[in-house]
């Protein structure tokens, strides 16, 4: 029985490596390499002003590209910051990133809540997916994010009022676990011994609530993928 476990963790593991290296690579050749190579072709031109404004328009872009991107792979928590103040720069980042959608974020969090390793990671990239989706799916104009924690259990809700979420009917719910960001997040919950339920919002809108138990040790050290 150690020995089959030790072998399901070993291949999960690999696999997890693997599937980020494929991410990875798909990421350098899609946003990076692309747009090198675009700025590679109008450098012969690069005396004339319209030329000049793509290509700092370009090297713009492929910055900010790049800083999202590392904050997917490894989030950076400001130890200098509380993690409630970290979640608040997060949730204002990514409204930033999209300035014509007006959405009112209600944010409900401790402001000494404590989060221990690799837990704090973990919720942080939750937030930003879920609330990620709500500004791509959502027609709301308001969402709330509540994050509490009683001993143990660590409780992370994020819903809006839309009408026209990515699940538009009860039927559709199992469906949208099949949504990479959400499929991810659901199995990194269940991997943690957790739960996430999908539900409709009341009065409307979508709903997300997961609860995990935090344990210390070397308990979590494969889930990570």
């Amino acid at each position: 029985m150690a020995r089959n476990s030790k072998y399901v963790f070993a291949l999960n593991q690999l696999r997890s490596e693997e599937k980020l290296k494929d991410e990875f690579a798909t990421f350098l050749h899609d946003e990076v390499l692309q747009d090198l190579l675009s700025v590679k072709n109008v450098t012969g031109k690069s005396n004339r002003p319209e030329v000049q404004k793509i290509i700092y328009d370009t090297l713009d872009n492929l910055n900010v590209h790049i800083r999202n991107q590392m904050q997917d792979y490894h989030p950076i928590i400001l130890k200098s910051l509380t993690y409630r103040e970290n979640l608040d720069n997060l949730i204002e980042g990514i409204a930033e990133n999209f300035p014509n959608k007006a959405i009112k974020i209600s944010f409900e969090c401790s402001s000494d809540l404590f989060v221990a390793e690799p837990y704090d990671i973990l919720i942080y990239r939750w937030v930003k997916e879920l609330l990620t989706n709500v500004y791509k799916h959502s027609d709301g104009k308001s969402a709330w994010i509540i994050l509490s924690a009683e001993r143990k259990l660590l409780k992370l809700t994020v819903c809006d009022n839309g009408t026209q979420t990515f699940s538009t009917n009860i039927l559709e719910m199992d469906k949208n676990i099949k949504h990479k960001g959400l499929s991810s997040i659901k199995e990194q919950v269940e991997k943690l011994g957790g739960t996430l339920t999908l539900s409709y919002n009341i009065p409307q809108g979508f709903r997300i609530e997961i609860e995990i138990i935090m344990n210390g040790g070397n308990s979590y050290q494969y889930f990570i993928g």
